[in-house]
């Protein structure tokens, strides 16, 4: 096997394990708390990702609910652009140029996507 192909995979395979385990944890964690406070009851995030990300710090510290459900959710979505950053990385690291370049033009269109989205465009 090729040792780009082996490194690629291989960071592949770590950033999805660590997600996973990430999300499964911090749901799992919200789960017992709802369990436990049974009078908890979870809200929705809503609002733009610095307001959504703001709510899980100050939920999480508080030992509410809604702060690890969110904070599985929020680490389930980026796990996708985290892979894609990563495989930028592994582009650039081995001088493949084209990679390279096609990784950082979809990082651009997914970050303006995501801009346009919070500002309602």
């Amino acid at each position: 096997m090729n040792h780009v192909v082996r490194e690629r995979r291989l960071i592949n395979i770590w950033i999805v394990r660590a997600s996973v385990t990430l999300c499964f944890t911090s749901i799992l964690i919200g789960l017992l708390l709802f369990f436990i406070h049974g009078s908890q009851m979870p809200t929705t995030p809503a609002g733009s990702l610095a307001h959504i990300v703001h709510g899980i710090f100050q939920h999480g510290r508080a030992w509410h609910v809604s702060g690890f459900l969110d904070a599985g959710l929020v680490v389930l979505l980026l796990t996708p652009m985290v892979r894609l950053l990563a495989g930028v990385y592994v582009s650039l690291r081995m001088r493949d140029w084209l990679y390279a370049i096609i990784g950082v033009i979809v990082v651009a269109l997914v970050v303006t996507g995501l801009i346009a989205g919070q500002h309602g465009l």
